[in-house]
């Protein structure tokens, strides 16, 4: 609008304002004097202006406009006589000075001893040229709108409605768009506190006057809810809005009934609020909008206010609330003390919750595994333990014991945690040090001769690789170092990431890993050139490099070729060596290339185990790499190592130059954390050495870890065989089913039921007979679910859909089912295919013959869930998809 225009409105609400008043005048004859002049006063909103005729004609009355901007301005225009007139005459004086300031003298010679406002409604009218505009914008309820408006109008904010309705809701939704820079119709409670939280835009809304603060708070209200109304009316007063509504989370969430929460909660409302108190739940509201906008987008500035709430709930001695916040920091110590005292599964998820969290993986991870090792101590303990018994339980379970117990003796800065995990680490370091002492008794006879259910390093290649390579591509990864542990941490990292594909198989026929016995001493001269010369000798990289192409067992014309570190590094744009890439080309003849990762071994010296004892595969150089390979290219990838390693955690050093740091030549008294061996498998000049047995003892300089002992975490060899995307199953393998522990995972195993199983009759109808009970029989067996399941009619015409070749039996389909929804409906894929009679399949395999008859029209009737460790069976679609008959 052009300033002709807004002058132009402005001077006909005031000639409407004017003419209102002279038809009131006229409607009373005893004062319509001839000669009379009648002073109508018009207080303008700023200096007054008149740019129209300074004399017209209202109502046959002659009237005459003047603009005064002062109080003598005003005085010199009531001196001047008026003109002669056959009726009253008029003169508008337009003033920016209020009553007080003219003085009683003047405001007497004023109309009705006052000053009128213009017409809000006819100026609003003038300034948008609409057409008509809403009559509920007349009612005194909305002058601070209609203000507003002008005001917006009068700025040239509002566009032009020529010709237009203006209506209430449109109105308001300019005024909200302008005083807080946002887009009316989609504004929520989070848009309104980011807003807000913007200082201009919070000084724009404290500058406003009451009445339209009142307006446009009673709008939002209405709209937004009762948290609307705290959040503008602390932005009214206070500076950092998000750091109040984040206190005002954690005490409007503490329990009513705690006298020290109840104070600090009535503080923040009183100084807030003052006697007008928002309700509880409105507070909560606000605050948790609050806590949301944090978690989606920490800026600085959010990190300020963030800091800055804990500043303030300490002020207002809620601090022992904290543990109600999911944002803050003293939230997140709060839940990590409360989880620390309880080692409780439930705290720790309470944790999990908290924002801060994914930024503390140590802490949470440390004590998460206490939780696990405190599960662990509660399951029963073997009485002994042999060497291949230990070896099994290594592998299956003792090796997640051993990650754990890596985590808790890492420690915390916090002394609350720092004692829980203290206390745990004593207790299943204990337990973890009883089992080593039960292995180690059996190894003086290992050291001569292995066990028949074991499978020694020297014998690794000819017995586990070798019948690979007949009908295989395979690819030998030799992580020198590698723990049972580490490689649980790393094998798990590669089968949490579905992306890649891998599948995890054993030789065991219940799918459980095995572990390989280590050459000793337990160190890379000894057992890694073992394990690649495939016989029982100490050797250099130059020994394995000589004997690994040669070897009478890989099947004839196979390409042997073997890796070291040196060979593994990139160049020319290539992550690998050229010379690993150039076996990856597709060949003829069979292929085993084996490479040896030095990463693990080196972080025993270099000092990654000191601040992060856990393992991923992407930690491990040049692993990611060779798996991308494998899986482009087919290639099965038995990972493994030549030994294992202890970490650094309180050792006591014995010096001793005649050995390793794990190991010395015999001599002196041999401790009761030493064994003594002798024999064809140990390698050292003379046959005999001295190994330490307990994780405790070294015989070197201190470095973050250590190998070459007896302790079974040295001893254990992992073993891992992964299949590559696409290829789901390995003669005279199984998958591995039987995952993590239970107390790992904290679980409890369900006991797996066997259903009494109705054979469906041929027409695909219940039949009472010998084989088939009635399942309404007053003295028959109650059928299962799973009975139930395979003697509905969709069930047994689905079944006989499917090619014969290709679909499960029926008493397999009531197994499952039973099995898995006597468990809650998940079950471990280990449970399930025992339940299934098939403990060595892909259970991929099974989930998708299982669904192709369950899930019909697409609806996941049955899944595979947690990374593939857990079969899911959804009840409710199960009967709304076969319902149960009768």
């Amino acid at each position: 609008m052009t300033a002709a225009e807004l002058g132009s409105a402005i001077e006909n609400a005031v000639t409407s304002r004017v003419g209102d008043v002279i038809r009131t005048i006229d409607s009373e004859p005893s004062r319509s004097a001839v000669g009379r002049r009648v002073v109508i006063g018009i207080r303008t909103r700023g200096e007054p202006v008149w740019t129209g005729p300074a004399d017209d004609v209202l109502h046959s009355h002659p009237v005459r406009f003047v603009a005064c901007p002062s109080v003598l301005s005003v005085l010199d225009a009531l001196a001047e006589a008026p003109p002669p007139s056959d009726t009253y005459t008029v003169l508008v004086v337009l003033t920016d000075r209020d009553a007080g300031e003219l003085g009683d003298d003047v405001m007497a010679r004023m109309h009705r001893e006052r000053l009128y406002d213009v017409s809000k409604y006819t100026l609003l009218q003038d300034l948008l040229r609409a057409r008509q505009l809403d009559p509920q914008l007349r009612g005194g309820d909305n002058a601070w709108l209609v203000d507003a408006l002008v005001d917006l109008a009068r700025s040239g904010q509002l566009p032009s409605m020529v010709g237009l309705t203006f209506g209430r809701d449109v109105a308001l939704g300019h005024v909200v768009r302008n005083r807080f820079a946002v887009e009316p119709s989609t504004l929520d409670l989070g848009g309104l506190i980011t807003a807000l939280d913007d200082v201009a835009t919070r000084t724009r809304w404290r500058d406003l006057g009451d009445d339209e603060r009142f307006g446009i708070a009673e709008h939002l209200v209405e709209r937004l809810g009762g948290a609307a109304e705290v959040v503008l009316r602390l932005a009214t007063k206070r500076e950092d809005l998000i750091a109040e509504l984040l206190v005002a989370d954690v005490l409007a969430r503490s329990p009513e009934d705690d006298p020290k929460a109840a104070h600090a909660f009535g503080a923040f409302v009183h100084s807030r609020f003052g006697f007008e108190e928002p309700g509880r739940n409105d507070l909560a509201a606000a605050g948790a909008q609050a806590v949301e906008l944090v978690t989606h987008a920490v800026t600085d500035h959010l990190w300020q206010q963030i800091r800055y709430a804990d500043t303030l709930l300490a002020q207002l001695n809620g601090v022992a609330q904290a543990h109600q916040s999911r944002v803050l920091p003293s939230g997140f110590t709060a839940r990590l003390e409360l989880a620390a005292e309880s080692l409780d599964e439930s705290a720790l998820s309470v944790v999990d919750d908290h924002h801060l969290a994914a930024g503390e993986v140590a802490h949470v991870r440390r004590l998460r595994a206490a939780v696990r090792l405190r599960r662990w101590l509660s399951t029963p303990s073997p009485e002994s333990l042999n060497p291949a018994a230990a070896l099994r339980a290594h592998a299956r379970e003792l090796s997640w014991v051993d990650a754990e117990l890596g985590q808790v003796r890492r420690g915390s800065s916090n002394s609350v945690v720092a004692q829980a995990l203290g206390a745990i680490s004593k207790k299943a370091g204990a337990r973890r040090a009883t089992l080593d002492q039960q292995f180690v008794r059996g190894l003086p006879e290992v050291a001569q001769t292995v066990p028949d259910d074991v499978c020694a390093v020297e014998d690794f290649l000819p017995k586990i690789v070798a019948p690979l390579v007949r009908n295989h591509k395979v690819l030998l990864i030799v992580i020198d170092g590698m723990s049972g542990s580490a490689a649980t941490e790393i094998v798990n990292s590669i089968a949490d990431n579905r992306r890649l594909g891998w599948t995890e198989v054993v030789r065991s026929a219940d799918g459980g890993r095995e572990a390989v016995l280590a050459a000793f001493p337990t160190e890379t001269a000894y057992s890694r050139t073992s394990l690649l010369t495939a016989s029982l000798v100490s050797g250099t990289q130059d020994d394995e490099q000589r004997a690994f192409p040669k070897h009478t067992f890989w099947p004839p014309r196979t390409r042997a070729v073997l890796v070291h570190k040196a060979g593994l590094g990139g160049s020319d744009g290539r992550d690998l060596g050229a010379e690993i890439d150039a076996e990856f080309v597709p060949r003829k003849e069979p292929q085993v290339m084996a490479v040896v990762l030095n990463t693990v071994d080196d972080a025993l010296s270099r000092g990654r185990q000191a601040d992060e004892p856990a393992w991923q595969y992407e930690h491990v150089a040049g692993l990611p790499q060779l798996l991308g390979r494998a899986a482009e290219n087919g290639w099965v990838v038995v990972m493994t190592s030549d030994h294992g390693h202890v970490l650094e955690h309180g050792s006591n050093h014995r010096p001793d130059s005649t050995g390793g740091a794990r190991w010395r030549l015999p001599g002196g008294d041999i401790g009761s954390d030493e064994v003594l061996l002798s024999g064809r498998r140990v390698l050292v000049p003379g046959g005999s050495a001295v190994l330490a047995t307990s994780e405790t003892v070294r015989y070197g300089p201190r470095t973050h870890g250590y190998h070459g002992g007896a302790a079974l975490a040295e001893v254990a060899i992992p073993l891992v065989v992964l299949l590559p995307p696409g290829m789901d199953e390995l003669d005279g393998w199984a998958v591995n089913s039987l995952g993590a522990p239970d107390w790992w995972t904290g679980r409890t195993a369900a006991p797996v039921k066997r259903p009494v199983v109705a054979k469906p009759s041929k027409r695909g109808t219940r039949k009472p007979s010998v084989d088939q009970p009635d399942l309404f029989a007053a003295d028959g067996p109650l059928l299962s679910r799973g009975a139930q399941l395979v003697a509905s009619e969709t069930f047994v015409n689905t079944h006989k859909g499917q090619p014969a070749n290709r679909v499960l039996k029926p008493e397999v389909f009531a197994s499952v089912v039973d099995a898995v929804l006597v468990a809650g409906g998940r079950l471990p894929v280990a449970d399930v295919l025992q339940a299934a009679g098939t403990p060595g399949r892909n259970p991929r395999g099974l989930v998708a013959a299982l669904g192709r008859v369950l899930n019909i029209d697409q609806f996941p009737v049955v899944d595979l869930i947690d990374n593939g460790r857990t079969v899911l069976i959804n009840e409710k679609l199960l009967n709304e998809q076969f319902p149960k008959e009768g």
